[in-house]
């Protein structure tokens, strides 16, 4: 299904997405971030199910990327530099109620041993990967194996995050066989809102999955750098497998809708942060054309990106506007990308000591040409590279490609936010002189509030300070 039709077929989805909210709401109890069991959406069929899951999947990463932008410098606030106070309560609420309690449900429906179904269950199960994968990214323990029991367990018990990590990589390996099953009472087609029903694309994305998160456990002692590099090369091949939803006139990109249009019409929101746009404009590398599908500077002469942490900053030029790409109302939410898996395999080549470049150039001209860039402009920025790459500048690409993305945040854990590898990073203490009471930057999200009063034992006894780093990042 080409995009357009993807488009028009999102258009129609509109009513059943709506109607479908509806049906989530009203099933709602006192326990509604964790414990909800939506009885009454049992009868919904796996078409239906579907493309709901998949539609609260790309607004979850729309959710996170608003935090992690900002904690990596790629976006930076008018209102002010982030404070200490990050819970991320949506995308709580989105994972557990909207995607994890219907995703369980496909999972059930899909073995039905009168219409066994491993193709659904495979994507159930890439898609509950996901979102075991920001849930643990953003918190580290959190429920799972004891949670989405209803009112069988209201207060479930938190999974450690090294149980999530091993959750989450046993559901993406049961994930492949399921989906290359030769039958399946039902299969997806045009309800799979991302690769209309190719299977082929989801098996190639468990493994680029599979590659993120062995490279989020990078920091323990027995990371396999050549198993990275052989899931990242069986995973994503071009930018037509890119992991993305897109939107339409109808059902808005949110980009477009909640930060463009605003920023439009004088409700300023987020917008560029220096340091990325002093990766693009000159400043800290050579000038970068990308910048100019990227970024609306308007009428002003220079590319000046926000930085709210400093008063001695050139004032700010740069905005994120209706003439961008990634805030066209048609344009899709990223949520992963062929870009990132070759910078993936580029990183790990690197570290096993094979030759990185090939997977490192693949990433820069997938990320260009899906910007639409002129093959001349490819080509100069390609030659000037002169062949050669270390760590510095795979980040460095990979930090732009993944603009409106919460992955860059899990880089810069992993890499402790290394000003050394991250060209400009500052690591902000003080606000107009005033200390932050973090001692540096955030490392995770607090637990949200509504957790402390619904599940406090469980919550209190996982509690860490929002600057204390987590299990994964550490040696």
């Amino acid at each position: 299904m080409n995009k357009i039709i993807k488009m028009k077929y999102i258009k129609n989805l509109s009513l059943v997405f709506l109607a479908f909210g509806f049906l989530l709401l009203s099933s709602c109890n006192d326990f509604l971030d964790v414990n909800d069991n939506p009885t009454k959406v049992r009868d919904a069929n796996l078409k239906v199910l579907l493309p709901n899951v998949i539609e609260k999947t790309s607004a979850a990463h729309y959710k996170a990327m608003l935090t992690a932008n900002r904690i990596t410098h790629q976006l930076d606030h008018v209102s002010g530099y982030y404070g200490n106070k990050i819970t991320m309560g949506g995308n709580w609420i989105t994972s557990y109620l909207s995607a994890l309690n219907n995703l369980k449900i496909i999972v059930e429906k899909s073995e039905d041993k009168d219409h066994y179904s491993p193709h659904y269950k495979g994507i159930a199960r890439i898609i509950q990967a996901i979102h075991i994968g920001m849930i643990t990214d953003f918190w580290e323990n959190a429920p799972y194996s004891d949670a989405l029991k209803g009112s069988e367990n209201t207060t479930p018990t938190y999974d450690s995050q090294e149980k999530l990590y091993s959750t989450l990589f046993e559901y993406l390996d049961e994930a492949i066989p399921l989906l290359e099953a030769d039958e399946s009472f039902y299969s997806p087609g045009k309800d799979d809102l991302i690769y209309s029903g190719d299977l082929s694309k989801w098996v190639k994305l468990a493994h680029s999955l599979k590659a993120r998160y062995l490279l989020h456990l990078s920091n323990k002692s027995n990371v396999d750098w050549n198993k990275i590099v052989n899931e990242a090369q069986q995973g994503l091949s071009s930018n037509a497998d890119n992991f993305q939803l897109f939107y339409n006139d109808v059902s808005l990109n949110p980009i477009y809708d909640k930060i463009a249009l605003s920023n439009q019409t004088g409700n300023l929101t987020v917008t560029f942060g220096k340091m990325y746009v002093d990766m693009l404009n000159g400043t800290s590398y050579d000038f970068d054309p990308r910048i100019e599908k990227i970024v609306d500077k308007d009428t002003f002469p220079n590319y000046e990106g926000l930085a709210t942490y400093d008063l001695n900053a050139p004032k700010h030029t740069c905005e994120i506007s209706t003439k961008t790409w990634y805030a066209q109302p048609s344009a899709p939410i990223i949520m992963m990308s062929y870009s990132e898996s070759k910078f993936i395999e580029a990183e790990a080549l690197l570290k096993s000591g094979g030759t990185a470049y090939d997977a490192y150039e693949a990433g820069i001209i997938a990320n260009m040409e899906m910007l639409g860039l002129s093959s001349t402009k490819i080509d100069a920025y390609i030659s000037a590279l002169n062949g050669s790459v270390d760590l510095e500048h795979i980040m460095k690409e990979k930090y732009i490609a993944l603009i409106f993305n919460h992955e860059t945040w899990n880089d810069m854990r992993r890499l402790d936010f290394n000003p050394d590898i991250f060209k400009g990073f500052v690591r902000v203490t003080e606000i107009d002189g005033k200390p932050l009471e973090r001692t540096g930057p955030a490392q995770r999200a607090l637990y949200p509030d509504t957790e402390f009063s619904r599940n406090n034992a469980n919550a209190k006894s996982n509690f860490k300070s929002i600057d204390e780093k987590m299990w994964k990042d550490k040696n």
